[in-house]
């Protein structure tokens, strides 16, 4: 199709951003995409660094599909800064779409163009290659179905909350053996998905992913790590 052309009448990449959640174990008054880890960024900003870095270097046209439920009004006023840089959509995750995770990135599809990338806002990484690795598992979508930015993680009770993988190799970039989202038994696991990338003619296979149930997919899916990688579920998490 004309629209997955990079550079052409679509984005070279979107990126999901799932915003609709009402983040109840975070007990604050705001929501906790917006929360703040310095004076001037928040945790959705330092999310979406390394596709703003993406954008600029690589002269990208880079679409946000941003998804959203009625209460996240302050959400999608903040996000009005990016209207600039990135090409910035907004979706409302309905019940018709299903519920969490999976369904705030089904909601998403449909707006999706081109290789697509599931960025969660409540994330973050402290590494200071994010960019590059961010463009480098992009850039392994030209051979690859799907890639991951990846950290390593020894301690089981996180794994048992994250996407965990089982990463095989060494060096910058292994190769994912196996992956389950929130393993019951974590033991076995040796990482954590911080992003999953997906070609343009395999993006429809994300929701399931993204909630382990077609997490089946990433075997053999590259992997580049990065350092520092915190899940935020509380306000004494960062």
């Amino acid at each position: 199709m004309a629209a997955d052309r990079p550079g052409r009448t679509g984005p070279t990449l979107t990126v999901i951003v799932p915003c609709a959640g009402a983040a109840r174990r975070f007990d604050a008054p705001y929501p906790k995409e917006l929360h703040r880890i310095d004076h001037d960024q928040s945790i959705i900003d330092h999310a979406l660094a390394p596709v703003r870095d993406f954008a600029a270097r690589r002269g990208a046209r880079v679409r946000l599909v941003v998804v959203i439920r009625p209460h996240k009004t302050d959400t999608v006023a903040y996000l009005a800064r990016y209207a600039d840089v990135l090409e910035t959509v907004f979706v409302h995750q309905t019940d018709r779409h299903g519920p969490d995770l999976a369904g705030a990135v089904t909601a998403a599809l449909p707006l999706c163009t081109g290789a697509t990338a599931v960025v969660l806002p409540d994330q973050v990484v402290t590494d200071d290659a994010l960019a590059q690795r961010f463009a480098e598992a992009h850039d392994l979508l030209d051979r690859h179905p799907y890639a991951v930015l990846a950290a390593l993680i020894d301690d089981p009770v996180r794994l048992a909350n994250d996407g965990a993988l089982r990463l095989r190799g060494q060096g910058p970039v292994r190769r994912v053996e196996h992956a389950a989202d929130k393993p019951r038994d974590p033991s076995g696991f040796n990482a954590a998905w911080a992003t999953v990338f997906a070609a343009a003619h395999h993006r429809d296979a994300l929701p399931r992913i993204m909630v382990g149930a077609g997490a089946t997919a990433l075997v053999d899916a590259p992997a580049v790590l990065v350092d520092g990688f915190h899940n935020v579920n509380r306000v004494d998490d960062l």
